[in-house]
């Protein structure tokens, strides 16, 4: 067996691993990073594809947003309303960002993990998690199978990225979020000449309660999708591909010949597990960092595997090592809790078709209300608040 040491070991090669990665060789480019993915890159990863101002953000902050230079940018989103009344307001700036992109999450991930390698990281891909030792004192050994053979690394802190089913997770003996927390998608491919306008959002009576997508991601092609709570989608009768069709067909977009469909699971901040587990620390999808009312994960995650990282490289810099992300879980609770749960507030509103109504109504009197929508959609906002609720009441009539 190969025995590998390290100062950091990132478990999951995307988004938040990735940029864990860049931020430890960025902050201490003299300590070793390893990133160990189950899969070979490129790979597809089933998505909305849809990066927000919070991730153009986070790239500018790793200075890699190179990335997306030369892409489409998409400023506006678009909500419709089950009765088909809809409102468009501007994406909310996050940082010096006030636009997003959609990227396939093929591309995308596979030029972030190249700028981890880049930053001088030691990547390894095709390689599956096999167990986790001594987590909570000493180093952190990692066995894994490699396409060389299985080999064993000994860690001083493990960042643990590695999605919705983390192995880590698992290993942890931490549970997976039940069906409450949990929402079920499935994505598409569609091409039309003209393409799409904005980033859009359809809370479709026909849908309810799930809700569906379309995401331009170039001057033809969209993304297209959607999705619904586990628990719900249980108790209705339709697979995702019937509710993708139906959501389609109800768009007007039915004949477009929908391309590489998807089914994949998103694990919910509505409930975020412990995130700290003495040298091992959970980001993104391993820790449900998913916003509950969009599904939007991306964001969140960087920005989590960014402070994990930085916490870490700290502590062992420091010889504090045994606590490398001492105080992590109460920074990501305190940063992004509120606005998880105002979120997971406004889904179980938009839920139901008379309220969605309302909502865009009064949005279309009120540009605020269009703001803190979009806010709760793919910001970091915390608007829904009683007071927000009853002002949406009085001016939602008519």
């Amino acid at each position: 067996m190969k025995i590998r040491a390290c100062d950091l070991l990132v478990v999951g090669g995307g988004p938040a691993g990735a940029a864990a990665a860049i931020a430890a060789r960025r902050a201490a480019p003299e300590l070793e990073t390893v990133v160990l993915d189950r899969q070979r890159f490129p790979r597809d990863k089933a998505c909305g594809d849809g990066l927000g101002p919070g991730v153009v953000a986070r790239l500018a902050d790793l200075d890699a947003g190179e990335i997306v230079r030369g892409r489409r940018p998409v400023e506006r989103l678009k909500i419709v309303a089950p009765s088909g009344a809809q409102v468009v307001g501007d994406l909310p700036a996050i940082g010096e960002a006030a636009r997003g992109y959609v990227v396939p999450r093929a591309e995308f991930d596979d030029a972030l993990l190249a700028r981890a390698r880049d930053a001088g990281a030691d990547v390894w891909t095709e390689s599956r998690l096999i167990e986790v030792v001594s987590p909570g004192g000493g180093l952190v050994r990692v066995e894994a199978s490699g396409p060389d053979g299985p080999v064993s690394i000994n860690a001083r802190a493990v960042i643990a990225a590695d999605g919705a089913r983390s192995d880590v997770r698992r290993l942890l003996g931490v549970p997976y979020n039940d069906s409450a927390h949990t929402g079920v998608a499935i994505r598409a491919y569609v091409e039309r000449p003209g393409g799409f306008d904005h980033m859009a959002f359809y809370f479709k009576r026909e849908l309810l309660p799930a809700y569906g997508w379309v995401f331009p991601i170039d001057e033809r092609g969209a993304n297209v999708g959607v999705m619904i709570d586990a628990a719900r989608f249980r108790r209705q009768e339709r697979s995702l591909p019937d509710l993708l069709r139906d959501f389609l067909r109800s768009s007007g977009i039915e004949d477009l010949s929908p391309a590489r469909s998807r089914a994949y699971m998103l694990p919910f901040a509505s409930y975020v597990p412990p995130l700290v587990h003495g040298r091992v620390a959970l980001v993104g999808d391993a820790g449900s960092m998913i916003n509950p009312f969009s599904g939007e994960g991306i964001a969140y995650g960087m920005a989590a595997g960014i402070e994990a990282a930085r916490r870490a490289v700290r502590a062992v810099r420091a010889g504090d090592e045994d606590r490398p992300f001492d105080e992590f879980d109460v920074w990501f609770r305190q940063r992004f809790d509120e606005h998880f749960q105002a979120s997971a507030r406004a889904k179980r509103l938009a839920q139901r078709a008379w309220i969605a109504d309302f909502g865009v109504r009064a949005a279309r009197r009120r540009p605020e209300f269009v703001r803190e929508g979009i806010e709760l959609l793919v910001g970091e906002g915390t608007a829904l608040s009683w007071r927000s609720l009853a002002r949406l009441l009085v001016h939602g009539r008519g």
